[in-house]
């Protein structure tokens, strides 16, 4: 196999089309299909299910996505490992979640951007689940996750502290107050929506109505208008453009302390440009 053949391939599995596959990696779409079935005949296994729109990967073709999304990785890694480059460069794909992108990042991203103007940055943001899930698949260089993180390929560092707090509509003075309970969340994956889940079960607030959205101020802005409620960082509503658009509740110790993490895979030697944004990070801590 070549390294050229695994990258077609990753890019056809990833984008589910040989068409789009090759726009993706600026190829004629001939070539890609050529590419794809002389990988097919070389090891002697149907490697996709061809379809009316687009392809699925067949079992052989999972399986292979584990090895080739490895090998890419550690041709990569020697590339970077052996480059004669003092400062950091290329391309950084750092998961996290909506919140830190909201609150702790903006200032970050400015410093590292003006520091090292050489690296490509790129923020996926998603649930701690979502992007722990990246990292093990090797979609991502490093992730901002909350909760446990308990991965035998992958280290975590404590990055911040944050106190969960209950946020509700304006004047609301107690959670008794609220008839028809309704909780504005992220997708299910999130640890501050399994938190708030948790602490509803433990105080026997029952039933209680679930609404998903993709985005804070989404959140924020229904519960400013009497939707419902939510858990969010304190540093997340206390944000001065804001205002005084919510009634902020404490909570107890167990379910108000959270940490937020910065996790890299153990099994490789981080390039310069992860090193550069981890220590940033430690520093802004």
């Amino acid at each position: 196999m070549e390294i050229s053949e695994l990258r077609i391939f990753l890019a056809v599995a990833k984008k589910g089309s040989i068409s789009r596959a090759a726009e993706e990696i600026c190829c004629v779409q001939s070539n890609v299909t050529a590419r794809i079935k002389q990988l097919e005949e070389r090891l002697g296994t149907l490697l996709f299910h061809r379809k009316s729109r687009g392809v699925i990967l067949t079992t052989s073709g999972r399986l292979l996505l584990d090895y080739a999304e490895r090998i890419t990785h550690l041709v990569k890694e020697a590339e970077d490992a052996l480059a004669d480059k003092k400062e950091p460069y290329g391309r950084l794909t750092i998961g996290t979640m909506e919140t830190t992108a909201a609150v702790h990042l903006p200032s970050l991203l400015v410093n590292y951007h003006h520091t090292y103007p050489q690296v490509e940055l790129h923020l996926v943001t998603g649930t701690s689940e979502e992007s722990l899930r990246r990292i093990i698949d090797y979609q991502v260089d490093g992730i901002l996750v909350s909760g446990n993180v308990n991965h035998s390929s992958l280290v975590a560092e404590k990055v911040y502290s944050e106190e969960l707090i209950l946020v509700a509509p304006p004047r609301v003075d107690s959670i008794e107050q609220l008839t028809n309970l309704k909780i504005l969340v992220f997708r299910a994956g999130c640890t501050y929506r399994a938190q708030l889940e948790n602490w509803l079960k433990k105080t026997g607030r029952l039933p209680y109505q679930i609404i998903e959205f993709g985005s804070v101020e989404g959140i924020l802005g229904c519960i400013s208008a009497g939707m419902g409620i939510s858990f969010m960082p304190r540093s997340v509503v206390e944000r001065p453009h804001l205002g005084n658009h919510f009634s902020l509740h404490p909570l107890p110790e167990d379910f108000s302390n959270m940490t937020t993490w910065f996790v890299r895979r153990c099994n490789e030697q981080p390039n310069k440009a992860l090193l550069a944004f981890r220590d940033l990070l430690l520093v802004n801590d």
